[in-house]
């Protein structure tokens, strides 16, 4: 939906900027290629200047407009296309905030990831909080791996799908919220700010 909402905004941006490009080469055909009632003389064109500084202004407003007002309010997306590019984004989001809590129904992609149990184990010594909540107790050869981890176990028979990573929780203004859906090769992650995406981080704390 992110994504969709993305291109048509870069739609509406395109048909602005080919609008503006038709009216400037109008504007050029008619000063230096149309000719006058006397040969060799060009038609006066009064008002071509007011003309060309409202194209200008126009591309001018849309871009702000857009990259200033709109564009900050869309949260990332990304889609990876293998459990590869996943769990290098987990890595880089996780190792990226003072805080962790991770909502998760299945932990296959954390058990198979030892670099990411080593970022969160040093975490978790550096005295920094990291929650991994799921819906059923991990395997004793991850809790021990993971000594000063928080475990939550929810017993949940119907756990969400989705899976959220929210770092900076402790933070006020800077937290960070990722949503991860699907699978490979459409497995999409939406990363939620403090601008994009408020009401859905407080909501998670």
């Amino acid at each position: 939906m992110q994504t969709l909402v993305k291109r048509t905004l870069y739609l509406f941006l395109w048909i602005t900027g080919l609008t503006a490009l038709l009216a400037l080469s109008g504007l050029v055909y008619l000063w230096f290629f149309s000719q006058g009632t006397q040969p060799h003389e060009t038609k006066d064109l009064p008002h071509l200047g007011w003309l060309v500084s409202a194209v200008i202004a126009e591309i001018v407003a849309v871009v702000l407009l857009l990259a200033k007002k709109g564009l900050k309010y869309l949260p990332e997306t990304q889609t990876d296309k293998n459990s590869g590019d996943t769990i290098r984004f987990m890595q880089n989001f996780i190792s990226s905030g003072t805080s962790a809590t991770i909502v998760s129904n299945r932990v296959s992609w954390l058990a198979s990831n030892s670099e990411l149990i080593e970022i969160l184990k040093d975490k978790a010594k550096a005295g920094i909080r990291i929650e991994i909540i799921t819906p059923h107790a991990l395997p004793d050869e991850i809790r021990d791996a993971l000594a000063g981890v928080s475990f939550i176990v929810t017993k949940e028979t119907n756990p969400p799908e989705a899976r959220f990573t929210l770092i900076n929780g402790d933070r006020s203004g800077a937290e960070r919220l990722a949503i991860a859906r699907g699978v490979h090769p459409e497995h999409e992650i939406t990363i939620f700010d403090n601008n994009s995406g408020p009401q859905i981080s407080t909501s998670i704390k």
